[in-house]
């Protein structure tokens, strides 16, 4: 295999599908243009994306896919993805979409690359829907419970997502649907390294490559669990912190417990509840990540944990401002968006964080 292709390759060579796609479906596909009239592609550190549609027939569907093109070279990928692709089969959960990794995705410099196929998947991005249903606590309480029981389901699967985070979750008509499977572990991978560790707004700060198995998911699904519930009881929380690219945490505040000025609102707002579950964290943070106790366990214990009276002293958080809200954006967002990582604007991979 020659040298791994860039993003201008991909970007040259996805303008002749026909060509390009060794897959029959892809061949016919149409990409969505820019307003320049070129394909127009999502980027991270890690992959380019490009949202095309199949042409339908008289009696079947447009199928709309989302072709992500690799920008580094994984050295088992296509191992991973069988591997993920077989036991998503196998236990058949409704959080995730259609995939298939395909060996011989895309040939560039007459040297075929792998590439995921992966059903294009409409909702609002978790953050979207949250801002959307402020005013209304029942309904974030409604998401909150339906939380639990999806990370329940994948617990139960032996399934862990890897990277639980806004812009990997969709939510749609009530039901929540998960995204991106690139960090994903099932039991067949059991013994090797992550390939990414999370958002960091999400993810265990001593979390690692080497923290790889069926807790990974664990402190992310603790930290949204507790950012819904308080947002149910103090919506302001939403607007002082808030950045775009989280939920209510960020990174540091895992770092200064019980100092950031986040856990000082969560105090303020007098519900024992919402204390327990802010001790249930800082509990969790001075463990190692991969002994993280799962969601159902701690919610069982909530009165077991107590936030902890002696943390060493450190620099105080800094966030960084709420990014402005263009109308572009808004109009995106009236429309229902797609998952942040298939977005050109805004997107950012975290796996190198």
């Amino acid at each position: 295999m020659g040298a791994w292709p860039d993003l201008t390759e991909y970007h040259e060579a996805v303008q002749h599908p026909q060509k390009a796609f060794a897959d029959p479906g892809l061949k016919a596909v149409t990409l969505e243009l820019d307003r320049f009239g070129m394909p127009k592609p999502a980027t991270g550190g890690n992959a380019v994306v490009y949202k095309a549609k199949e042409p339908g027939g008289f009696l079947s569907f447009k199928k709309t896919w989302a072709i992500r093109c690799f920008l580094r070279p994984i050295s088992d990928h296509a191992e991973r993805y069988d591997a993920i692709s077989k036991h998503l089969r196998k236990v058949r959960l409704p959080y995730d979409v259609n995939f298939q990794f395909l060996k011989q995705g895309i040939q560039i410099r007459s040297t075929w690359f792998p590439i995921v196929k992966m059903q294009w998947a409409d909702g609002d991005l978790m953050h979207i829907h949250i801002e959307k249903h402020l005013r209304y606590p029942a309904s974030l309480a409604a998401l909150r419970e339906k939380w639990v029981t999806l990370v329940r389901h994948l617990e139960a699967a032996q399934v862990a997502h890897g990277d639980l985070q806004h812009g990997n979750i969709l939510v749609r008509g009530g039901s929540i649907q998960l995204v991106d499977y690139d960090g994903m572990w099932v039991p067949a991978l059991r013994g090797r390294n992550a390939t990414e560790t999370g958002h960091r707004a999400y993810q265990h700060p001593e979390r690692g490559g080497q923290d790889y198995g069926q807790e990974i998911d664990r402190f992310s699904a603790l930290v949204i669990y507790l950012s819904l519930a308080a947002l149910e009881r103090d919506a302001t929380l939403w607007e002082r912190f808030h950045t775009g690219d989280n939920l209510i945490f960020v990174r540091e505040d895992f770092l200064q417990l019980g100092r950031s000025a986040i856990w000082q609102q969560l105090g303020r707002i007098g519900s024992a509840q919402i204390d327990q579950l802010a001790a249930a964290v800082a509990a969790m943070v001075q463990r190692r990540p991969m002994k993280v106790s799962n969601l159902d366990s701690v919610l069982q214990n909530l009165a077991s944990f107590k936030f902890p009276t002696s943390i060493p002293a450190s620099t105080p958080a800094q966030r960084t401002p709420p990014a402005s809200k263009s109308p572009a954006v808004q109009g995106d967002r009236a429309a229902g968006a797609m998952p942040s990582w298939m977005k050109r604007s805004g997107y950012r991979d975290h796996s190198d964080d």
